[in-house]
């Protein structure tokens, strides 16, 4: 349905739209058709549009020389004095360009800055079709600037680091990555600046003067036309605007809006922000196995031939301390999987990106894989391959160029860089999509294809950074089963951030758990399960936590004031947690006997399905701590719960784990 444009606002908008194209219908009114063609074929004509087009083409060349790296280091980097220079850019475009006529003199010219220094040179500017390249170039690169700058900003960062984590070095990811992904924007600004450096008079003449075949270029011949002839300046004037029309219908916009890929993925970028909430909770034993037989659901994912042929991997254990924003110390022999949790903000994601050297949050004082310490090294040389949360899967590769891409960065020819990369696709089941661009690819196949990029590249350390979170339920199985499979034989050490504690216990053989950017907990999922070491393990895993000392009298007295009594010893005064799983929670309408010892009253706060189960949060009353219980739903139906029904909790002191912090 089109929106009502309100009359205050459209008739100011209608009389702005005929302020700008009054003008331009008088040049169409006025000009002179008939003898069009042939003024525009005149010896002057050609020969200053000859020079117009050989100025405008060198200004150009001298903008994108210039001009490219200036925007990529306005865009991406940080510097003393940014915003100087990014003032400077800016100053010719509200210059007048006379004004920078005369600029340039004091700093060309024959008493400017560098005059004496050209003239020694035998090089002089001034009223010479290099002045007149100079004054465009001048005008004109700012147009370039800007309009790249802009598109270099909306290129989220993620693609180039993880073109960086394969192997490649600075040069080669701003030459195939940076470069093909902000091509709409550089197209747009190199046209724009072009359009102006053709357009430009007033510098020009005010630096370069107005001499026939030398500096006279169409605009100046419009100025001389003017004063002899000026049916002959509205002819030249409407070539010129019809160049400019042109470029502007061309570029449709493209030089407010480019068009590059910003968010490509399907989840959040792989910054240094906050991170995901917690998944659904899991409900374990204490003896459950990391790797258990595929399911229904995953059944159909793809085992995959043995490993491709190649090099023999060599085995690669991690050693390493990292200090900073995250404080965490790991020493783990090859095969191992190391699952990343914690709540948001814990530092997750910075872990890994100062392992990947892209951060100054944190540094590893030491980053042993293997016998090499790659603390020092550039990220470029580190080869530790990065999947992040999306992929990030190059828009403009193949699928298969993709999965080249970091063996192309180490110098392996591209035939052998293509065999091997499309043995890695066959392997997890996509091969048949090499030929496939991201953008037509499910997320399943394009975190497949993720995952096939980075193990094609050789690493030495793998890390997934919440791999799984963006795929639906069915997927996500497929996924995860795929990735079960071939960590088994990465020869490598994997981290592998996650807030699902599925797949933390299905994929991981060592949990990591960080809190405020220290380590809380190391430990086999087992052992986390039996023995979680803070409130947040606990409620992840979830089980009921409440923090507490040992009192003399052998209870715990936890620290909103209740008392609850275990089974288990402590000496008095030990801190820790009382660890309740939430099955162990029973739930009563009057207050319950027998044999209980931890009875306290609360009401329903929310009922939540969990499987084939309820899960119950019931609120605690006079200093009783907040409490989940797990009951079938018949139980429910019995008990006629809803949220604000009055309840009485009961919990045996068998069924009470006390773990000392």
């Amino acid at each position: 349905m089109k929106k009502k444009i309100p009359l205050p606002l459209g008739i100011p908008a209608a009389l702005a739209v005929t302020f700008l194209a009054l003008p331009l219908a008088g040049v169409l009114a006025h000009a002179p058709w008939s003898t069009l063609p042939s003024r525009l074929t005149s010896h002057d004509v050609t020969q200053a549009l000859t020079l117009s087009l050989l100025v405008s083409g060198w200004a150009l060349l001298i903008a994108l020389l210039l001009g490219v790296p200036l925007a990529w280091l306005l865009a991406r980097t940080e510097f003393p004095g940014k915003s100087l220079v990014r003032c400077l850019v800016m100053l010719p475009m509200v210059l007048p360009p006379t004004v920078a006529g005369v600029t340039l003199l004091q700093a060309y010219g024959r008493h400017g800055i560098l005059g004496p220094a050209l003239a020694s040179c035998g090089i002089t500017l001034p009223f010479s079709t290099a002045g007149a390249v100079l004054a465009s170039a001048f005008v004109a690169m700012p147009f370039l600037v800007i309009s790249l700058e802009g598109a270099l900003a909306g290129l989220h960062p993620r693609y180039e680091e993880t073109a960086t984590s394969l192997g490649a070095a600075p040069l080669r990811v701003f030459r195939t990555i940076t470069l093909p992904m902000v091509l709409p924007g550089l197209i747009a600004g190199a046209a724009l600046s072009w359009a102006r450096a053709l357009g430009e008079f007033g510098a020009t003449i005010t630096f370069a003067g107005n001499l026939p075949g030398t500096t006279q270029t169409l605009p100046l011949q419009v100025y001389l036309l003017l004063q002899d002839d000026p049916e002959g300046a509205t002819a030249v004037s409407l070539l010129l605007l019809a160049i400019a029309t042109t470029i502007l219908i061309t570029l449709r916009g493209r030089w407010l809006n480019p068009q590059t890929p910003t968010t490509a993925g399907r989840g959040r970028g792989a910054g240094e922000g906050p991170e995901r909430g917690v998944k659904p909770r899991l409900r374990l034993s204490a003896g459950q196995p990391r790797r258990g037989p595929a399911t229904a659901a995953n059944a159909a994912a793809p085992e995959g031939p043995p490993r491709p042929p190649g090099p023999a991997p060599t085995p690669h254990p991690l050693r390493t301390t990292v200090q900073g924003a995250v404080n965490a110390t790991l020493n783990s022999p090859p095969g191992t999987t190391i699952a990343v949790v914690g709540p948001n903000g814990a530092g997750k994601t910075t872990l890994l990106r100062t392992l990947l050297g892209l951060t100054t949050r944190a540094a590893t004082t030491e980053l042993h894989l293997g016998t090499e310490d790659a603390s020092r090294k550039p990220p470029h040389h580190r080869r530790i391959a990065w999947v992040p949360q999306d992929g990030a899967l190059f828009p403009h590769l193949t699928a298969l160029a993709n999965t080249a891409y970091g063996l192309r960065a180490q110098g392996i020819p591209r035939t052998e860089a293509h065999r091997e990369a499309r043995q890695w696709l066959d392997r997890l089941g996509v091969g048949t999509l090499a030929h496939h661009r991201p953008g037509r690819l499910s997320g399943g196949q394009a975190q497949r294809v993720a995952l096939a990029r980075a193990l094609a590249a050789r690493p030495r350390l793998l890390l997934l950074d919440e791999p799984l979170a963006a795929l639906d339920q069915s997927t996500r199985a497929h996924v995860r089963h795929t990735l079960r499979t071939h960590l088994a034989d990465f020869p490598g050490v994997c981290l592998l951030v996650t807030h699902d504690p599925v797949e933390a216990v299905s994929l991981a053989s060592h949990i990591l758990v960080l809190e405020d950017g220290r380590t809380v907990q190391y430990a086999t999922p087992a052992d986390l399960t039996r023995h979680p070491r803070s409130p947040w393990v606990a409620r992840m895993l979830g089980r009921n936590a409440w923090p507490g000392s040992i009192t003399p009298e052998g209870t715990v007295l936890l620290e909103n004031g209740a008392r609850l009594t275990t089974a288990e010893a402590a000496p008095p005064a030990t801190p820790g947690l009382a660890v309740v799983p939430p099955e162990a929670v029973s739930l009563h309408t009057t207050r319950p006997t027998g044999s209980p010892r931890n009875i306290w009253q609360g009401k329903v706060r929310e009922i939540t399905a969990q499987g084939g189960r309820l899960r119950v949060l019931v609120e605690g009353m006079d200093g009783a701590p907040e409490t989940v219980a797990e009951i079938t739903p018949s139980a429910a139906a019995d008990l006629a719960l809803t949220e604000g029904t009055p309840v009485w909790t009961s919990i045996k002191a068998t069924e009470t784990t006390f773990v000392p912090l």
